[in-house]
């Protein structure tokens, strides 16, 4: 019987499925690329500041390689959007990391304004991990850098687009106008962390969108009548926004209508206001016509409303019932022997499952 163990949060859940339901299995393996230490600890030796835009394991990953460098620059200032995280990881900087203030809004109404610490003088090293993402196609250090630094910078992006349809992989208005307005930081070097199996497979530098879409494992996977998804883990799967921001560069592997069992922790909770303003009933499901004041995250209603539409969903997490089942309409398991046996039920004695581990290191055509 095989059995397989997809991440979830900083552990693992074992799914165990009949040979005779068993279908494709993607599970990335660790794969070294273009990893420059020596030429990236230079680099660290001649910035005034590093920007770190996320705890991702891989991107702590990849500062331990270079920490001995970080350590000795003393001049050196270091920003992050998680200080603490980044410093529990990583006690060689314990007391140097520092977050800034939220951007001040421009008197020009909802018009992004990047922090001064971005455009001001001295070079800057920005750092952070890859992730695909349905609004954006990729999120890349450079629209991250914006996501996290910027006044109005997601709502800006999310009007850019006609449609809210989901397109990861692909580079879209959205992305080109954060990465417009990246041009606005003052002599940067991006580092964009590419993950393989939760590893650092290559960090690539000032890399365009493709040569960083690139990076990412693809596969191809004939459309099964059900599909098992891990979001990926710590980093990826830590509140349902961000899995609900993973889900979609693997479903090509399952059919219209099919059975997805959506495999993820959310131990910080839901994430996004608008999701939080779902789930307490303070928003409508019915979000995204034009016209409708943004509210953080509320791309993110019309992605799970899409999900449901469009499939029969199952969630594996730690999110109350309360939440996930009866304010949100998911279909909830309290372990992973109930949600496979759910699957299955759905699917038949014969009907065949495909599993990906890791959809936020994916990318799947039709086979």
């Amino acid at each position: 019987m095989p059995e397989i163990w997809i991440p979830f949060g900083s552990v693992e859940t074992l799914v165990t499925l009949q040979a005779e339901n068993l279908g494709a299995v993607l599970d990335p393996e660790p794969e070294k690329g273009t990893m420059e230490s020596e030429r990236q600890l230079a680099a660290v030796k001649d910035a005034a500041a590093l920007f770190i835009c996320d705890s991702n394991p891989t991107t702590v990953e990849f500062l331990r390689e270079i920490v001995s460098g970080i350590v000795s620059a003393q001049r050196l200032r270091i920003l992050s959007s998680a200080p603490k995280r980044i410093e529990s990881a990583l006690p060689e900087l314990k007391g140097r990391v520092a977050t800034l203030p939220p951007p001040v809004p421009s008197e020009a109404g909802d018009k992004p304004v990047l922090s001064p610490e971005l455009t001001g003088p001295g070079k800057k090293l920005i750092v952070g991990t890859a992730r695909p993402d349905p609004l954006f196609g990729i999120v890349d250090t450079r629209v991250q850098a914006c996501l996290n630094w910027a006044a109005h910078a997601l709502s800006h992006a999310t009007y850019a687009r006609r449609s809210m349809e989901p397109t990861p992989f692909q580079r879209t208005t959205s992305y080109e106008k954060l990465e417009k307005l990246s041009e606005e930081i003052a002599s940067p070097s991006f580092l964009t962390v590419v993950p393989r199996a939760g590893k650092v497979r290559s960090v690539l530098e000032d890399a365009p969108f493709d040569a960083v879409k690139n990076g990412f494992f693809e596969a191809e996977m004939p459309a099964a009548k059900a599909l098992v998804l891990g979001a990926g883990g710590r980093g990826y799967d830590d509140t349902l926004s961000s899995a609900l921001r993973c889900v979609w560069g693997p479903l090509a592997g399952l059919r219209n209508s099919g059975t997805l069992l959506l495999v993820a922790e959310c131990s910080e909770g839901l994430g996004s206001t608008a999701l939080e303003m779902l789930a307490t009933g303070r928003l409508s499901g019915d979000v995204g016509k034009k016209g409708d004041r943004y509210v953080e995250g509320m791309e993110e209603v019309f992605y799970l409303n899409k999900l449901k539409e469009d499939y029969d969903v199952l969630l594996l997490s730690g999110l109350p019932e309360v939440y996930a089942k009866q304010r949100l309409g998911l279909t909830t398991a309290k372990g992973s022997g109930e949600a496979v046996g759910r699957l299955l039920n759905k699917v038949g004695r014969t009907g065949k499952v495909n599993l990906v581990t890791r959809a936020s290191e994916c990318r799947v055509r039709s086979a």
